[in-house]
């Protein structure tokens, strides 16, 4: 089968340029550190999403009771709530993201 050159070529840096990316070091938790530091990293996790279901629960609850009563500081103050809470939420999936491409993952 013939190849054109182009394509040989292009193969070529794209082999050389893929085991140059795959021999990166994995960065890893000094011995016997790596337990404690999937539990702290386990408890953030949790701690966040919990502080979030939280926040947000009471946003609408304040969004709610706004609106009943007619309060257009408290309806404000819940769509804010709320606002910051969809903020927060996609913060914490961004900054996660980072967190393990900085790490890694299965190294």
């Amino acid at each position: 089968m013939y190849l054109p050159l182009a394509t040989t070529a292009y193969t070529a840096v794209h082999s050389a340029a893929s085991s140059v990316l795959a021999a990166g070091p994995c960065p890893s938790a000094p011995p016997g550190l790596q337990h404690y530091a999937d539990q702290v990293t386990g408890w953030v996790k949790w701690g966040v999403l919990a502080i979030l279901a939280i926040s947000f629960f009471a946003s609408v609850g304040m969004l709610v009771w706004g609106r009943v009563t007619h309060h257009p500081k408290g309806a404000r103050l819940g769509f804010d709530g709320i606002m910051i809470c969809l903020v927060g939420a996609v913060l914490y999936v961004v900054g996660y993201v980072i967190i393990t491409s900085i790490v890694g993952k299965g190294c």
